[in-house]
């Protein structure tokens, strides 16, 4: 599967070689080249925005599983307490 960057670069390519073979003025074509270069460094902007969203919410899935461990451990501990405290009421009611 070819990436959105390269389908730019060969169609400015194509469209470049249509141009040159007599379809148009050098200069049409060295604007036809400046727009599919325009078009591809912002495609390529793009990606790198992409890839940075990507490894910031990789970080936070990261941050919220540490997170959901740290809970986790809290309510255990909380309920271990809660069994401590029953079972010292059922020791003193039982006297």
């Amino acid at each position: 599967m070819m990436s959105f960057s390269n389908k730019i670069g060969l169609s400015a390519m194509a469209c470049a070689l249509v141009l040159v073979t007599g379809c148009a003025s050098n200069s049409r074509v060295d604007q036809i080249e400046a727009t599919a270069n325009s078009a591809q460094s912002t495609a390529q902007s793009a990606q790198q925005s992409a890839n940075e969203a990507l490894r910031a919410a990789n970080a936070a899935m990261a941050a919220a599983e540490r997170a959901q461990a740290t809970a986790d451990q809290a309510l255990r501990a909380a309920n271990d307490a809660n069994e401590a405290v029953n079972r010292l009421a059922e020791s003193i009611s039982s006297k």
